[in-house]
């Protein structure tokens, strides 16, 4: 048993993108994943969204695997493990929502035969493990996309009437599931984002698009190297679909 140096560089990125739909999610990976394996790098998709990876196939070289429901969590480490064994430099899954909900489901098919609740959970929280765990320890960057539900309180206003209140974007995925990523992109239905975790300390404060300048940024902090210049951000308003 022997200690080494740390370094960065021998980590692999873990970054969770959340948005609500149309947000830009898939569009924002694929920039991201481009920009920081370069262009002699390879990227692959793990596909839940009905082949709409696929669709920025003109725009991006990237391979897919499409995974259809049921979304078993061991298909997931299989195409984890696959991906990882090709010598893929990144792997993207769209969604990872789905493989939440594939757990929730293993559970539900467990109550409806009966038993006690805790020991289902028990089950189900097993299959979670194993996929969070081929997801945070496989030797690969990877990018995992989820979804978001808007979520609403109410609130008295001035006239003491109850409305509701937006109050933020909660990802479908077990609670607090994402800050286990390196870094936690929060996509707004105007396609910019915020960072809701982030150990590079990069983008604190930032509100800005995801891009492949991105991804080099994020490529040169896990390097140790300097920082890139950073390009004029987009504008707010540029076209981007999910």
């Amino acid at each position: 048993m022997q200690f080494t140096q740390a370094l960065r560089r021998r980590a692999k990125l873990k970054l969770a993108v959340t948005g609500p739909p149309g947000s830009g999610k898939t569009m924002s990976a694929l920039r991201l994943a481009t920009g920081l394996v370069g262009p002699k790098g390879r990227i692959a998709v793990i596909d839940t969204e009905n082949r709409s990876a696929s669709l920025y196939s003109d725009r991006f070289k990237f391979d897919v695997l499409d995974i259809e429901p049921p979304f078993e969590s061991e298909r997931f480490v299989e195409a984890i493990n696959a991906a990882v064994a090709a010598g893929y430099d990144c792997l993207i899954i769209d969604s990872a929502s789905h493989f939440w909900k594939g757990v929730l489901e293993f559970k539900s098919a467990l109550d409806s035969r009966g038993g006690n609740s805790f020991t289902n959970w028990n089950q189900a929280g097993k299959k979670y493990d194993a996929g969070l765990g081929s997801i945070l320890q496989s030797d690969i960057h990877l990018v995992a996309c989820l979804r978001s539900k808007v979520e609403y309180v109410l609130e008295q206003d001035m006239k003491g009437k109850q409305v509701p209140r937006k109050v933020g974007l909660a990802p479908v995925f077990r609670d607090e599931g994402e800050y286990e990523f390196t870094i936690v992109f929060d996509i707004a239905h105007d396609h910019t984002a915020q960072v809701s975790k982030d150990r590079t300390g990069i983008f604190t404060d930032r509100i800005f698009q995801v891009t492949e300048d991105i991804g080099r940024q994020v490529g040169a902090w896990l390097e140790g190297g300097a920082m890139p210049a950073q390009a004029p951000e987009p504008k707010a308003s540029e076209p981007k679909a999910e």
